[in-house]
């Protein structure tokens, strides 16, 4: 009777699942990304990459900051293209709402 019911339990444990499923938002989540031994800079990337797919404007404080600057520092920056001018992840893009053309 106890080999039984040992039995029984042991094959009633390994049928029942277990619910620890991921979701995408969970997955790209900055602190998910961190806990997953991810830089700050690859963070970023992903956030804004996540971003730019949903149709925000996630940088549209930086890019207005980058926009306002002295001629001088423009000028440096045409001069050295290492210099970082404040525009990374938004040369040419066109944010718009996505619809189901896109798909």
């Amino acid at each position: 009777m106890k080999k039984s019911l040992v039995l029984s339990a042991i094959m009633l444990m390994s049928a029942v699942p277990s619910f620890a499923g991921v979701d995408i938002h969970e997955t790209t989540s900055p602190q998910y990304l961190y806990n997953g031994g991810y830089s700050s800079e690859a963070i970023k990337l992903i956030q804004y990459n996540k971003a730019y797919s949903n149709g925000e404007n996630l940088r549209a404080e930086e890019e207005a900051k980058a926009n306002s600057k002295p001629f001088i520092s423009k000028f440096l920056d045409y001069l050295d293209p290492s210099r970082d001018d404040g525009r990374f992840f938004t040369r040419d893009l066109e944010l718009s709402t996505p619809n189901y053309e896109d798909l």
